[in-house]
């Protein structure tokens, strides 16, 4: 064991390491985000964008056609909103602050490994740093949405939840289950899925009072704030189904639950279950189950209750947002839907600093990996198998996989099964190198993650980008003169397009969104959006084309003679 010296010394050279990692990440986020002009992951930014606006006292969206999104991030990014600047600037400010979100991972995955798994300096460092380039993150930061704040906001939870463990007196006790539940309903408060963490927040403190580990008041605390928590959270919901969804309340526990209501259904939750699962050892470069086999051959469960109690915790995370993203699709749509991971990837950035962090103090044996390589090849030849047994209809949404380690964005049973081909390569890389080489897992990791952010940067990021916001766009609502107050605008549901009414109406920030068949009626509106065609179809009516896209078949219109 290392002196004391020697350990403040280590603990110097790792915060010099965190602060290094840190900046990296920081810049590299914040220069991506210099190409970005507006939404492309639509309705879900517009969502989040339009609830922020509402918050901050401005129009509502036309959101009735969308799913509903929890309020917690809209509130983070409101005041963003609220300073007034052109919705290019805002959507500018709300990726750097996802950028300092993102980065923030480097700090609390190295206190979380330190403080709750009791790993040292030296190994926590280079696992915080690698696990916060997980490939999700990065294109996440590039997009209004709600995992910003979950990825961070998960760490801390598990970071104070394993303080309970140890806490020295009653008071210090109320204070931390507190903490504990208000960040879990903070959880809530930003997507629906976190009633996961509710459910494992409100069961871990009963647990700790029955066994007398948290005092039976202090748990009782951390009880009151969890449910004054999900009281404000479904507060905050209601006001903004009110104001930005047209009072239309949603129903997610029921949806879910929907799914098990016939044998098809069921079935299809089930390959969802499997298939996501499969995306769970993939995208962690199977190093979790690697670590998971070592301990299980070395018996490295000992330890501190807290390590005990903080992989626990941890794991059943993990369990729990599976079983609810499996629910939540119950017809696949889409092939991405089968291995959908954005609902789980999370707890990654955790998992993959834990797993990296425990290969690096006691490197794996060859025989480990073998195993973990085993295991992979099993699950990725039934994940094929169930491949070739459905045909959806539409294409896949690279956004919901974006730590697949495979170059190609279809999801054919060739795509899944070269990524599993992939990760039992990469674990022969690290079997390859010396067995006590404790840089190789984090080398491996950190390579396959930079080839893979590369990838979805290249698409979807910078190809939607070009797609949405390419050569000779301009802002819509920068047509229309200054001077004349347009409190609406119409837009033409016969030539929806899904960028045209979601990506659009964030630009018209002072006008509400008035839909209307144009292909049967005028709207009421002086200004709308349609297709490019609408005035030969209507010759009868007179207007005056103020802008085009160059992108897509939909154009602004003035009405000429309505004042």
């Amino acid at each position: 064991m290392p002196t004391a010296p020697a350990y403040r010394a280590t603990a110097l050279t790792a915060r010099r390491h965190l602060l290094v990692g840190f900046l990296v990440l920081l810049v590299l986020r914040l220069g991506l985000s210099l190409l970005r002009t507006g939404p492309l992951l639509v309705a879900d930014e517009t969502g989040y964008l339009t609830n922020a606006r509402v918050l901050a006292g401005g129009v509502s969206g036309q959101m009735t056609g969308a799913p509903f999104y929890h309020g917690g991030y809209s509130l983070l990014i409101a005041p963003l909103v609220a300073t007034g600047a052109s919705p290019e600037h805002v959507y500018d400010l709300v990726l750097v602050l996802n950028a300092l979100l993102a980065a923030a991972l480097v700090p609390l995955l190295y206190l979380l490994l330190t403080r709750a798994f009791g790993a040292s300096p030296r190994a926590a460092a280079p696992a915080a740093i690698v696990a916060a380039a997980y490939p999700a993150v990065t294109l996440l930061s590039q997009a209004a949405m709600s995992e910003n704040l979950l990825f961070p906001l998960v760490v801390v939870w598990l970071l104070l939840a394993a303080t309970l463990a140890g806490a020295s007196t009653p008071r210090a006790g109320a204070v931390r289950a507190a903490a504990v539940g208000a960040v879990a309903a903070a959880l809530y408060a930003v997507h629906g899925r976190m009633i996961v963490g509710l459910a494992l927040c409100a069961v871990y403190l009963v647990v700790l009072a029955v066994r007398r580990t948290l005092a039976p008041a202090a748990a009782v605390a951390g009880l009151v704030v969890l449910a004054a928590g999900v009281v404000a959270a479904r507060g905050l919901d209601r006001y903004l189904v009110s104001h930005n969804y047209d009072g239309r309340a949603p129903d997610e526990a029921g949806q879910r639950l929907s799914s098990l209501t016939s044998l098809d259904s069921f079935a299809t939750v089930l390959r969802n279950l499997v298939g996501q699962s499969w995306y769970v050892l993939v995208a962690t470069l199977g190093l979790p189950l690697l670590a998971l086999v070592l301990v299980g051959r070395r018996g490295v469960t000992g330890g501190t209750q807290r390590r005990r109690v903080s992989l626990a915790l941890l794991l059943a995370l993990t369990a729990g947002l599976l079983v609810v993203s499996a629910l939540s699709f119950p017809e696949t749509e889409r092939p991405d839907m089968f291995v959908y991971g954005r609902y789980v990837e999370i707890v990654f950035p955790p998992l993959l600093a834990l797993a990296i962090a425990a290969l690096w103090e006691r490197p794996a044996t060859r025989r480990a990996i073998l195993v973990a390589a085993g295991v992979v090849c099993g699950a990725t030849a039934v994940v094929v198998g169930l491949r070739l047994t459905f045909h959806p209809d539409r294409g896949p949404n690279r956004w919901d996989i974006a730590g697949l380690p495979a170059p190609s964005i279809q999801l054919d049973a060739k795509v899944l099964a070269l990524a599993g081909l992939a990760v039992v390569v990469w674990l022969g890389i690290v079997a390859a190198g010396r067995s006590r080489l404790r840089l190789s897992v984090a080398v491996v990791a950190a390579a396959s993650f930079v080839l893979t952010t590369a990838n979805v940067v290249r698409n979807p990021l910078l190809s939607g980008q070009r797609q949405v916001y390419g050569a000779g766009w301009t802002d819509p609502a920068g047509a229309i003169r200054t001077s004349a107050r347009a409190t609406s605008v119409g837009y033409d549901t016969d030539a929806y397009d899904i960028f045209g009414l979601y990506a659009y109406q964030w630009f018209f920030r002072h006008a509400h969104i008035v839909p209307f068949h144009g292909n049967r009626t005028i709207p009421d509106t002086l200004y709308f959006v349609s297709s490019k065609g609408w005035p030969a179809r209507h010759r009868s009516v007179q207007v005056r084309r103020l802008w085009s896209d160059p992108n897509r078949d939909q154009a602004l219109f003035r009405l000429v003679g309505r004042a």
